[in-house]
């Protein structure tokens, strides 16, 4: 065949338009990506997991058209339970034993491997909207970690906020009698409002945040609809202080706590909605869960859970998750299997055509095989229960080995367990048995261990430990094993060099 400079310039052209459509075809096939993480909300918080006296018809219907897990774990607080999202490790391998507080210069290593960072680089737009956590100081940024967009909160929404090292944008809003000089006269400030390391409100209107998350979500999705997106929309509700909106003020049967529960339905509502109108329903995975449990004495619920937030019985770690993905997730499927935050890097990352890092340790699984309905078993085969930097318990199949720190006085009540001989007894003699252990609740020094069978006693009431102490033994054995290799392999915290 003849040929000539025409011939070759055709082929060259043909060959940059098919590399391309190639190019855009990849992008198409990747599904975007929503993790939607609220703070402090409990298991008993959703109608679809047993809540009666708060609405969620969005949620509930989110759980209709998904899968539900009702064995999914985090960390008992919050830091540590976002540092395991963002590096698929159990948080004390990071180095992230606590609540990383203002003054404090740790953060996230800017040597670790992010989930914004592995998906940043298979093509996708990557946005946190909401609270960080992870870092205080601009070079512990989410924008240092992969995010290529940040609108939100540096901390919790009652954290004090240090003007020292901050940038005030140029149309910033200042409220309550602030102004922009009093600002930097002030070492620090109430819970402000950021874009992109700028401070935008000082100090927030914290009534809006709901709100101004769910729209910020929408818009950027909206305009990165047409590559693939990984959104962190990490809502500061319903941690205390509690604020709701207008529309949804005194509209639960739950207070305050139940009004914000309410609002961060619709706003789950309207981002499901938005996927809808701009074509991306089908192509997008959503999960919905919270940081750790909840705060009961402030209205949060984790139902027949015991434990709340800080503790390691299930009600402190574990939490509400729901998983959605139309005609890839089946609609209405349920599982008690073990899954974990931890486990969401490695699973989108794979999603996305890209590979877990293999030059360090990561602890999650991969849990697509669970949540697509491949396989029914979890790839865990444990699941350590870590509080702080401190080993308190580990889950193997449905055994759980727990050994809890004395409890304070106001939760002497969920300290309380009987054995199985115990539980026979009559209701009244129960009843002054545990008022009996109570009075000794304040008198106990060391921690107690316990055994449970969450299959048949999900709620930690019945201590088998005395019945099968050679179970207990073998879980022991396996949690400080465990929690060696985790110290053997642990990475070092970032320290910020900047000052603050």
């Amino acid at each position: 065949m003849k040929t000539g400079p025409s011939h070759f310039r055709f082929t060259s052209v043909l060959a940059v338009l098919i590399a391309a459509m190639a190019t855009m075809v990849a992008d198409e096939a990747k599904p975007n990506f929503i993790v939607i993480l609220t703070d402090d909300l409990g298991y008993g918080d959703f109608g679809c997991y047993g809540a009666t006296d708060v609405k969620t018809p969005m949620i509930d219907q989110m759980a209709e058209e998904g899968l539900k897990l009702t064995s999914f774990y985090v960390s008992p607080v919050c830091s540590p339970t976002r540092a395991s999202l963002m590096t698929g490790c159990y948080s004390k391998r990071v180095g992230v034993g606590g609540v990383m507080f203002e003054r404090n210069p740790n953060g996230l290593n800017l040597d670790e491997r992010t989930i914004s960072e592995l998906l940043k680089d298979q093509g996708y737009a990557t946005a946190l909207i909401g609270k960080w956590h992870l870092g205080y100081r601009k070079d512990q940024y989410p924008t240092e970690h992969g995010f290529d967009y940040w609108y939100g909160t540096i901390a919790s929404n009652n954290t004090k906020f240090s003007t020292a090292d901050k940038t005030f944008a140029e149309d910033c809003v200042f409220r309550e009698g602030l102004t922009r000089e009093t600002a930097k006269e002030n070492d620090l400030i109430g819970c402000s409002l950021m874009r992109n390391g700028e401070v935008v409100e000082a100090p927030a209107d914290q009534a809006q945040f709901t709100r101004r998350y769910t729209e910020e979500t929408i818009q950027f999705l909206t305009e990165n609809k047409d590559k693939p997106f990984f959104i962190y929309l990490a809502h500061n509700m319903p941690h205390l202080p509690l604020f709701a909106s207008d529309a949804f003020l005194g509209t639960s049967e739950r207070g305050l706590y139940g009004d914000v529960i309410q609002e961060l339905d619709w706003g789950v509502g309207e981002l499901l909605k938005a996927l809808k109108e701009q074509g991306l329903d089908e192509n997008t995975f959503v999960i919905l869960t919270s940081d750790n449990g909840p705060k009961k004495s402030q209205g949060g619920s984790s139902l027949h859970l015991r434990g709340e937030k800080g503790s390691s019985f299930e009600g402190g770690v574990r939490v509400p998750c729901l998983m959605r993905w139309p005609g890839r997730i089946p609609a209405g499927s349920e599982t008690d299997e073990v899954t974990a935050i931890m486990d969401v890097l490695p699973t989108l990352v794979t999603l996305a055509g890209g590979e877990v890092p293999a030059d360090r340790v990561i602890d999650g699984k991969d849990i697509w095989p669970l949540v697509s309905g491949a396989k029914s078993k979890s790839p865990h085969d444990a699941y350590l229960y870590l509080k702080g930097a401190a080993p308190k318990g580990i889950r193997v199949g449905t055994w759980k080995y727990n050994v809890e720190d004395p409890p304070k006085e106001e939760q002497a009540e969920e300290a309380i367990s009987l054995t199985k001989e115990e539980m026979k007894l009559p209701r009244d003699q129960r009843k002054a048995l545990i008022k009996e252990r109570q009075k000794e609740v304040g008198k106990q020094k060391g921690p107690s261990e316990a055994l449970y069978d969450l299959s048949r006693d999900s709620g930690e009431q019945v201590n088998l430990l005395e019945e099968n102490p050679e179970i207990a033994q073998r879980l022991k054995i396996q949690m400080e094993e465990r929690d060696e290799e985790v110290k053997k392999n642990q990475r070092p915290v970032g320290i910020s060099t900047q000052e603050p």
